[in-house]
């Protein structure tokens, strides 16, 4: 019986590090709903800051930057506290386990990309390296038509939002990944995201 207890607490331990950003408890869903409405009001672009991730070649920072999110389970329930709080609503414990029941099992990136071909974005090819493992994409949302944006003299002149989601067992929290899409028009996109410093 002593070895059974031992045998679960190192398993608690062992979990608890491995998957830190994957398991969440109400301490955590309290703390997410407080940072939800605490930043209300910051600009979306702020609030997200912590979980983004620039594409590994932007020479610097505009209006084409490519960008990707990272969506933990603290930022789901965040982003669900900050909108119910510009409504005014206060956020409940039940609405978040509610978001953790949806997106369960599943790791999920928001992504922005731009290009110069309306159907750049058509057969991209989405993966997720860690080490020497490259582990597939489960699920991949890109719309057909990328999105013609707003005549600029700078190029791209498309862009595409897209959402990307990947099983949380073939991951491992302990070590960083690259997101890395290759689309239709031979460029390749890559984004770096080290999970020890996403909450």
């Amino acid at each position: 019986m002593r070895i059974l207890g031992s045998i679960f607490v190192l398993l608690a331990l062992v979990c608890n590090q491995a998957f830190a950003i994957s398991l969440i408890n109400r301490d955590e869903i309290k703390a997410a709903q407080h940072y939800g409405e605490k930043h209300a009001h910051m600009e979306w672009e702020e609030f997200l800051l912590p979980w983004i991730s620039y594409e590994e070649k932007t020479p610097r920072l505009n209006e084409f930057s490519e960008k990707a999110y990272l969506y933990t389970k603290f930022l789901l329930i965040a982003t669900d506290a900050r909108e119910k709080r510009l409504k005014g609503v206060s956020p409940q414990l039940e609405d978040s386990e509610d978001i953790l029941t949806n997106y369960n099992g599943y790791l999920t990136f928001s992504v922005t990309l731009y290009g110069s071909q309306e159907k750049f974005g058509q057969n991209a090819i989405v993966t997720l390296k860690q080490g020497d493992a490259s582990i597939k994409a489960y699920q991949v949302v890109i719309p057909p038509l990328a999105e013609k944006m707003a005549k600029s003299t700078e190029k791209p002149t498309y862009r595409l939002q897209c959402y990307v989601y990947f099983l949380e067992k073939n991951i491992v929290y302990d070590k960083p990944v690259i997101l890395s899409i290759s689309t239709k028009d031979k460029q390749k996109h890559n984004f770096y995201f080290d999970f020890a410093q996403v909450r």
